[in-house]
């Protein structure tokens, strides 16, 4: 990823996160504590698709087939491109989460606390950035890489998945929007390097 598009796109989502923050992450939870069940329980199934360890599992196993066993490089090296996008966007997110510490909906819901605390170990206090909207953003580049024709498809279950943690109340909406663009520029650094080192990931 080249050093000027990196820097205006972090600072435009660092602006967005800032804004959000202030004036749409608190009117967005409480909107979305009102929904009915019938919604929530539409985006309880959904927000499964934001966890990362079958993805891990799976990209890996087909690693080791495509390798070892069809002896097929193309889709290993992409297999690979998969694995290490949402692993290493998974161990960075959860660096953030314990070290900012912000607290999660509930707390605001429940004790009226708001913003950051820092180091914060336990779940209400891991919420920024997403760890769903992170892991599906870092599956769905990848898979923009490597199947073009379906981009549009991508798109829509990276903002479905992360449209599911405000909906369930889990995040606010910066954590998602920095969460999503964590997970994406991880996949896009990931690509670049693979490819520079000889692997075929496109």
């Amino acid at each position: 990823m080249k050093k000027g598009p990196f820097i205006l796109s972090l600072f435009v989502v660092s602006a967005s996160c800032v804004v959000s923050f202030y004036y749409l992450d608190i009117p967005v939870a409480l909107f979305c504590r009102e929904l009915s069940s019938t919604v929530t329980d539409v985006f309880q199934v959904i927000t499964r698709f934001g966890v990362s360890t079958w993805y891990i599992v799976i990209s890996l196993a087909a690693f080791l087939f495509f390798h070892y066993a069809r002896k097929n490089r193309k889709y290993a090296d992409r297999a690979l491109l998969v694995c290490f996008s949402v692993a290493a966007s998974g161990i960075l997110i959860n660096l953030m989460k314990v070290i900012l510490g912000r607290y999660r909906p509930v707390m605001l819901f429940e004790k009226e606390l708001y913003g950051f605390s820092f180091f914060g170990f336990k779940y209400a206090y891991t919420s920024f950035p997403s760890g769903h909207a992170t892991t599906i953003a870092a599956l769905m580049t990848s898979f923009w890489f490597i199947f073009p024709k379906y981009r549009a498809v991508f798109l829509t279950g990276a903002l479905l998945v992360g449209a599911s943690r405000l909906v369930l109340c889990s995040h606010y909406l910066s954590d998602t929007i920095f969460g999503a663009y964590l997970g994406a520029v991880t996949a896009v650094v990931v690509r670049d390097c693979m490819r520079k080192k000889g692997f075929e990931v496109e």
